[in-house]
């Protein structure tokens, strides 16, 4: 029997976001299944993002009803997303579902659910400081924001801020993605808190000026062995060189007009000195992409177990 060819995490991560998104040729699906066959934990990280996609709900009937009739099952995927699943993504999603059972999907949601919250220091998590600085592109160092145009307002276009008076406006883009970075320095962190890795959670709250049209809103995080002064405006174009990273998007459909919060989970390794924040906007609609979207009440969580 051939054993499948060695993967790291960051690889890992990459190939199943490629999968979810329709984007995986032929040798690289052969690379994720075999990890997938061999791997316990690669199952595990899979399943976590597929629930990210969407699907989480009939992948967990679907696993329910095989364990009790023994019956294979099809994906049914949601009509009404924006982002449709690919053959890829649903053989991938089969092969997990075949090697899971409810029983073990719903230890593991009960198992995050231990631990106490630690709240992070992060720059302006609520934008309330109507004066903070905005640069554009990636930053330079901790403690600013900075990404794509982007605006401290009061309430506007319908749109009030989630907590306080201010909330940060993302400007329309032709492109029809919106990012916003913060990198937070792990080196404060307390020596003695955590094992060989801390898991972090990020959460924040989206909303927009028009709910006409479906968009997804994206957290993703990057642990990285450099300190934060270190990166340089390009790193982002680097982010393969992350020792960890962990991503969640949220697809929203139109009619949705109030504020949406959801949260990423991300395991850093002790190596790292930074944790690389980034907050997006994506609408597929070109026609729709002259409305703004808002963010606010951004939190960093340490989970000490």
């Amino acid at each position: 029997m051939t054993m499948p060819e060695k993967i790291n995490q960051t690889e890992l991560d990459a190939l199943i976001d490629d999968c979810l998104e329709g984007r995986l040729g032929e040798p690289d699906s052969a690379k994720l299944s075999a990890h997938l066959e061999q791997s316990a934990e690669a199952r595990t990280r899979y399943w976590e993002a597929a629930s990210i996609h969407g699907l989480l709900e009939h992948a967990m009937q679907n696993a329910s009803l095989r364990a009790v009739t023994g019956q294979a099952l099809p994906i049914v995927s949601r009509p009404a997303r924006w982002l449709q699943w690919r053959p890829l993504t649903a053989a991938a999603m089969g092969l997990v579902i075949g090697l899971f059972s409810a029983t073990v999907v719903f230890g593991f949601v009960v198992q995050r659910s231990i631990g106490k919250t630690v709240p992070l220091a992060l720059f302006e998590p609520g934008f309330e400081n109507s004066a903070i600085p905005l640069s554009i592109g990636f930053p330079d160092g901790p403690s600013q924001w900075s990404g794509d145009a982007a605006q401290v307002v009061a309430a506007e276009n319908g749109v009030a801020a989630k907590e306080g008076k201010f909330m940060l406006r993302l400007e329309p883009a032709a492109k029809g993605a919106l990012r916003i970075y913060q990198v937070l320095d792990l080196q404060t962190l307390s020596p003695n808190v955590g094992g060989e890795s801390r898991e972090i959670e990020v959460s924040a709250s989206f909303a927009a000026a028009g709910s006409a049209t479906a968009v997804r809103y994206m957290i993703r995080a990057f642990a990285v062995t450099d300190a934060p002064d270190m990166l340089g405006s390009s790193w982002f174009d680097r982010r393969d060189e992350s020792i960890a990273s962990a991503t969640r998007g949220l697809d929203v459909m139109p009619g949705k007009a109030d504020w949406q919060t959801f949260s990423v989970r991300i395991q850093v390794p002790r190596a790292a000195r930074s944790l690389v924040l980034f907050f997006g906007a994506r609408t597929p609609d070109k026609a729709a992409r002259t409305s703004p979207h808002y963010l606010d009440d951004v939190r960093v969580s340490l989970l000490v177990p």
